[in-house]
């Protein structure tokens, strides 16, 4: 297999030497894409066993090594221009040296390269060929010498070998491509950015951060500019367009690594300000039944999980992993002190009750887990949760009555806290808002009078009298009334 091309620079954006600071391997060639957006990848040049570069190299203006000699490297600036052979060291924002094989037209007659380097293994290289980038990954075995041939019968006037071997990889948008070892880790990659694949209406839109420490803004697109502020964790952000992997807000700009979109018709937006963040359970896993949910009630629990780091991130990820699947556990919304994370449709049914797969608990209600970890705020994970509780009722025309604890339905000591403390279900309840106030259902009035006003029902006093743990038909008055 072989991947190989020219490009004119007018259509090329970028050519990055991307720093793999995560420890991104091989398998990994399509999240670096997806963090970058780029339109391809491939192998960078050889480094130490310590991870660290050994010939002179230079990405955005960062010097990643700078040996003690000068040598032929290719060269070019931020925006792709300028893109030639040069000696380093040098001002240019980027460049890379490794083994040369093509100078000005000439093939080097004796390349210089390491004995590990030799033999006949899989190629990669980047140069030029009349004025235009060019590069070529293959799996092919050839000898340094090999590669150079090929490459000048193929017309290229300058090129450089990249590392060889289990390092050679190739990725791009439509998902070709192949990996040398799989479990390699390449310090430094080289990703391309094409004109062709930057579409400011497919990017332009909102976008919630996921990044718990906050999100940095920057002043350009790019660590090395300047920080000029921060988006809270859950914030959204109208992102105007995306270059580079970063997005331009109307304060800067920021990383798209640190943001996913806001599916308006999926989340949602309690009444302080939080986002609902959507990680769904992936269809087919065995913690995750499908099924109709009337939403009928909603169910608290507490996970009952006190380490460090036990937030609602954390369940999310574990609940899409094969632990929760095997014990066939699943609840649609994880809530800590700053965040809420879906992990089901309201209207699916979850195994989260303990009272049977087709128990009211798992079939008709929806279930929040409150969060417990030891370096969380367990009173501020409380008022997230009435939070969301609000902004539920409201959604599916639940009466307070029918926000019940775990206990309710099987009789386990869930939510543990909260039972464990006096009056603390109470007071939960109260944060949960629209409660009964002196024998009253203000809620059901409120809904009644504009059903009256409307014409739709008579006797409207007969109908706030109407008792509240009749939660069928109150639920049908209210969203009758918030459809008005």
């Amino acid at each position: 297999m072989q991947f190989a091309a020219t490009y004119p620079l007018a259509e090329i954006r970028r050519i990055q030497i991307y720093h793999n600071t995560k420890g991104y391997t091989e398998r990994d060639l399509d999240k670096i894409l997806a963090e970058t957006g780029g339109s391809f990848i491939f192998g960078g040049p050889i480094f130490l066993s310590n991870l660290q570069a050994c010939c002179h190299l230079r990405g955005d203006g960062v010097t990643y090594c700078a040996p003690n000699y000068t040598a032929r490297v290719m060269q070019w600036s931020n925006d792709a221009q300028d893109y030639r052979m040069g000696i380093a060291p040098c001002n240019a924002d980027n460049y890379v040296e490794c083994v040369h094989l093509i100078v000005d037209g000439t093939p080097v007659k004796q390349p210089h390269y390491q004995p590990d380097m030799s033999g006949e293994r899989p190629r990669q290289a980047i140069g030029s060929k009349e004025g235009r980038f060019a590069y070529i990954v293959t799996q092919t075995a050839y000898t340094p010498e090999d590669l150079r041939d090929v490459l000048m019968a193929a017309g290229w006037d300058a090129a450089i070998m990249l590392d060889g071997g289990g390092s050679v990889c190739y990725r791009d948008r439509t998902g070709a491509g192949f990996v040398g070892d799989g479990d390699r880790v390449i310090p430094f990659y080289i990703v391309v950015h094409l004109q062709a694949d930057v579409s400011d209406s497919d990017t332009a839109g909102d976008y919630v951060v996921t990044a718990e420490s906050g999100l940095n803004i920057r002043s350009g697109p790019g660590t090395e500019h300047d920080k000029v502020g921060g988006y809270a964790y859950g914030a959204v952000v109208a992102v105007q367009a995306v270059r580079d992997g970063w997005g331009r807000t109307d304060k800067g700009w920021v990383s798209m690594a640190h943001v996913k979109p806001v599916d308006g018709a999926q989340t949602g937006l309690t009444d302080n300000g939080l986002t609902i963040i959507q990680d769904l359970i992936p269809w087919g896993r065995s913690n995750r039944p499908g099924g109709s949910n009337p939403d009928s009630y909603i169910t608290i629990h507490e996970t009952g999980n006190y380490a460090k780091g036990a937030n609602a991130a954390a369940h999310a990820s574990w609940l899409k992993g094969d632990d929760a699947a095997g014990k066939k556990i699943s609840y649609h919304y994880t809530v800590d002190d700053h965040s809420i994370y879906q992990h089901l449709p309201d209207d699916e049914r979850a195994y989260h009750a303990g009272d049977g797969g087709s128990g009211p608990g798992n079939a008709a209600s929806i279930g929040i887990e409150i969060c417990v970890n030891e370096d969380g705020d367990f009173a501020q994970a409380t008022v997230t949760a009435a939070a969301l509780v609000r902004l539920l009722m409201q959604r599916h025309g639940i009466p307070l009555a029918n926000v019940v604890q775990h206990n309710h339905w099987n009789g386990k000591d869930c939510p543990k806290t909260i039972r464990a403390t006096a009056g603390a279900w109470e007071a939960f309840l109260t944060l949960c808002g629209g409660e009964v106030s002196q024998g009253r259902d203000t809620e059901l009035e409120a809904a009644v009078d504009v059903l009256a006003a409307a014409g739709v029902i008579d006797s409207p006093d007969r109908w706030k009298a109407l008792e509240y743990t009749d939660a069928s038909v109150r639920m049908l008055l209210i969203k009758m009334a918030n459809h008005l």
